[in-house]
């Protein structure tokens, strides 16, 4: 009996993909995303659910992600599963630029729709309102050697927090004005993580700096680096000023 238990055990683990064995665990998230929101349906055959689709930034069709981040975390259309009393205000929104509050898991009662992703609240994003900071500088704790640093422009489209007992914070941005490259990060400092969460729903253009570092020989969710935020600094968008 002690030899089945633990064969079963032996088969779980080495069932459990490699991503999440190689990171903190993703079982309780919370997070913002913005874009336009592209499209809302419902699957009244099978699953019978709510879902909605977010394009991602600004003019984005499809998803090329540069940097590390756990597999299907952040895609484009960002996908999310809603009740059906939040159908009529989501449908009023379609077309418009949105901020979507979000957690995970998702509830019971949605158990049936693909998307991971339950919403929370989703409103108009309040595009060029004043800001009283425009630059965050913030802690990078990770003792991890630095082997690159640098400076991305673009604007936060999606920020991620892991709420399980090793704390995490997770953040993608596009890259320019618009398009299909996208950037992925990741923030040890909880006060820079809200200070991209104001930005993002601003929608902000932004310059990030950041420091790539060397994992341990365990690796970050099967990658050996990572890409630590260690300031957003908000910047005009030249585009603004035509």
């Amino acid at each position: 009996m002690k030899k089945l238990f633990l064969l079963v055990v032996v088969v779980i683990v080495t069932s459990v993909p490699m991503w999440v064995t190689a990171g903190p665990f993703l079982f309780k998230t919370e997070g913002y995303v913005s874009g336009q929101l592209s499209a809302v349906s419902r699957d009244k055959n099978i699953t019978r659910a709510y879902v909605g689709e977010i394009s991602m930034g600004n003019e984005s069709m499809s998803f090329f992600g540069v940097g590390n981040q756990p597999p299907n975390l952040v895609s484009n259309p960002w996908r999310f599963c809603f009740e059906k009393d939040h159908y009529e205000e989501i449908e009023n929104l379609i077309g418009r630029d949105v901020v979507l509050e979000f957690t995970t898991p998702k509830k019971n009662s949605l158990l049936s729709c693909a998307s991971v992703n339950e919403l929370k609240a989703v409103y108009p994003i309040s595009q060029h309102q004043p800001m009283e900071q425009k630059h965050f500088i913030g802690d990078i704790r990770t003792l991890d050697r630095e082997i690159a640093y640098g400076v991305e422009y673009g604007r936060i489209t999606n920020v991620i927090k892991n709420k399980g007992e090793m704390r995490s914070y997770f953040m993608t941005m596009q890259v320019g004005n618009g398009g299909n490259k996208f950037r992925h990060f990741l923030i040890d400092d909880s006060e820079l993580y809200d200070f991209a969460v104001t930005v993002l729903k601003n929608a902000a253009m932004v310059r990030v700096h950041y420091s790539d570092r060397l994992t341990n020989s365990s690796g970050f969710y099967g990658f050996r680096s990572r890409s630590m935020v260690a300031e957003i600094e908000i910047v005009e968008d030249a585009s603004s000023k035509q």
